[in-house]
């Protein structure tokens, strides 16, 4: 984490050591709630409000990502091979798409409609082929 803190331009601090393994310990969709948790188990002396800030500055200089998946944002590590997901709004399923996938769409965008897609994590919601079917969709 030290290194890959010094890489994005932080200075390691204690604290931040602290959050970034809590978000790294939650896996790919930690949501506040777990990283607060997991924060205040290893270190009860470190606010929810230095856990916010620590957050957005980690956000703002993309050594994490934040996501939408449904009504709660997750954070996870940005990873070096951008990927997106595939979220069913039904059940929850996640499923990773790596961005080779994605990429056809993405240069069509940019060729219809001169729009550069700079984000390297995007979530598509629907509904994974059990519940489609379930459904009858």
């Amino acid at each position: 984490f030290d290194e890959r803190m010094r890489k994005y331009g932080f200075r390691v601090t204690p604290q931040r050591r602290v959050i970034i393994k809590a978000i790294w310990d939650n896996g790919e969709h930690a949501t506040l709630e777990d990283i607060l948790t997991d924060v205040h188990k290893h270190a009860p002396s470190i606010s929810p409000a230095t856990v916010y800030r620590t957050l957005e500055l980690f956000i703002e200089r993309n050594l994490v990502v934040a996501t939408q998946l449904g009504t709660q944002t997750v954070y996870e590590i940005a990873s070096d091979h951008p990927h997106h997901h595939l979220h069913c709004r039904n059940c929850g399923l996640d499923q990773r798409v790596e961005l080779d996938q994605f990429r056809a769409m993405i240069d069509d965008i940019d060729q219809d409609f001169h729009f550069l897609v700079e984000s390297e994590h995007m979530v598509l919601t629907g509904l994974c082929a059990h519940c489609r079917e379930a459904l009858g969709k």
